[in-house]
C-alpha cells in the first residue's frame, strides 16, 4: 500500500508549515494545492483559485494519481477569519464569505476526496476547525458559525462512510501562532504551535483505524465564556 499525502492551502500560515513537517515524513507521494508558488523538496505543487468553484476543485483532483493501492490522507487547512463585529453589525457579505471560504471549501474537498479514495484503499481527511467553533465568542459570529458547521460536516461524513475505509476528523485550535496574530494577542501563551498542529494531523493519519469522528480540541484546558 502506498501513503499518498495531500495538502490544501499549503501558501497560508499553516499550510507552509505543514509542507515543511510532512516532507519530513515517510509518505510515498505528495500532492500540494496553493494560490501561490511554495517552496517543495518533492512531490507536485498545483496552483488553484477560488475552491468554491467545484469546478476548480475537480480540476484539482483530477491531477492526483489513481490507483487501488493508495491510501490517501488529507489536510485541509483553507479557511480566513473575519471578526471585530456583533452580530447587528455584521454585513451580510461578511456572514457569507466566512461560510464559503471555510465551509463550502470544505465540503466540496471532502466530497471530491471521498470519490478519490473510493477509487484506492481509503483515505483519512483531516480539516482544521476553531475553538471558537465550540464554545461561542462574542464578535465572531460569522467566523464562528463558519467553523461550528465544519464540525457538524466532519460528523455527517463519518455518518454516511461508515462502510467504507474512510476517517474524518476536525483539529480545533485556539489561535494558531503567527507573526499577526503574536501582534494582536496579548497573551502568546495562548497561541497554538503549527508544529503542534502537525504533529496530531500525523498521529491521526498514523492511527487512522481508531481515530475518527472526533474534534480535537487545542488547547482543551481553554473554554472561552
Amino acid at each position: 500500500m502506498k501513503k499518498i499525502f495531500i495538502l490544501f492551502g499549503t501558501s497560508g500560515n499553516l499550510g507552509r508549515a505543514a509542507v515543511k513537517f510532512f516532507l519530513n515524513k515517510k509518505y510515498d507521494g505528495y500532492y500540494f494545492f496553493s494560490r501561490k508558488q511554495v517552496e517543495h523538496s518533492k512531490g507536485k505543487l498545483f496552483l488553484v483559485n477560488d475552491l468554491t468553484d467545484e469546478d476548480n476543485v475537480e480540476k484539482a483532483f483530477a491531477q492526483i494519481e489513481r490507483s487501488e493501492n493508495n491510501f490517501y490522507c488529507l489536510l485541509n487547512t483553507v479557511g480566513g477569519y473575519s471578526g471585530g463585529s456583533n452580530i447587528s453589525e455584521t454585513r451580510l457579505i461578511d456572514f457569507k464569505r466566512m461560510i464559503d471560504i471555510n465551509l463550502t471549501t470544505t465540503f466540496l474537498i471532502a466530497k471530491n476526496f471521498i470519490r478519490l479514495s473510493k477509487s484506492g484503499k481509503g483515505g483519512s481527511f483531516i480539516v482544521i476547525g476553531a475553538l471558537s467553533g465550540i464554545y461561542p465568542e462574542p464578535n465572531k459570529a460569522a467566523y464562528s458559525i463558519s467553523k461550528n458547521a465544519i464540525n457538524y460536516l466532519t460528523k455527517l461524513l463519518v455518518s454516511e462512510n461508515k462502510d467504507a475505509n474512510l476517517t474524518f476528523n476536525s483539529i480545533a485550535p485556539y489561535i494558531i501562532d503567527s507573526e499577526e496574530n503574536r501582534k494582536l494577542v496579548k497573551e502568546n501563551s495562548l497561541l497554538i504551535p503549527k508544529e503542534n498542529i502537525c504533529k496530531l494531523a500525523e498521529e491521526i493519519f498514523n492511527n487512522h483505524e481508531v481515530i475518527n469522528g472526533n474534534v480535537f480540541e487545542l488547547p482543551q484546558s481553554k473554554k472561552t465564556e
